[in-house]
């Protein structure tokens, strides 16, 4: 089995693949893993720097690796890696454990960008207000 470096990411949450999640060949939607990075992320963000009104501003270097399949533990990763003024870039990792032979393997990885908004929903300089 091949060793998967996590580099001081840590795991963020967890989903089993349903047959709901999956497409006509049984293999796991992009959308549906794409909204669950997105989601562990944005949780990951929030609880880093102790602020929640933020928004999805850009996902980037999205690597789709292999399918996740029907009864497969998906495992999300995250660790910050870029402070802006107003905005945390967050990279995500995603990892499947096979349920019959506990086997792990990436399946998706990429980068999430948040920015901080104030209450009228402009970019809130949090970071540089802040001194984090």
């Amino acid at each position: 089995m091949n060793e998967i470096n996590l580099n001081g990411m840590e795991l963020v949450t967890q989903h089993i693949v349903m047959s709901r999640d999956l497409n006509a060949h049984g293999n796991l939607f992009g959308g549906i893993i794409l909204s669950w990075l997105d989601e562990s992320a944005a949780l990951f963000a929030m609880e880093k720097i102790a602020y929640t009104n933020i928004v999805t501003v850009n996902m980037d270097d999205v690597n789709f690796k292999l399918p996740g399949k029907n009864g497969d533990i998906v495992q999300i990763y995250a660790c910050i890696e870029k402070k802006g003024r107003s905005s945390l870039t967050i990279r995500t990792l995603a990892l499947s454990i096979n349920e019959k032979n506990r086997e792990r393997k990436e399946i998706i990885n990429c980068k999430v960008t948040f920015v901080c908004l104030d209450s009228e929903g402009k970019p809130f300089p949090y970071f540089e207000i802040l001194g984090n």
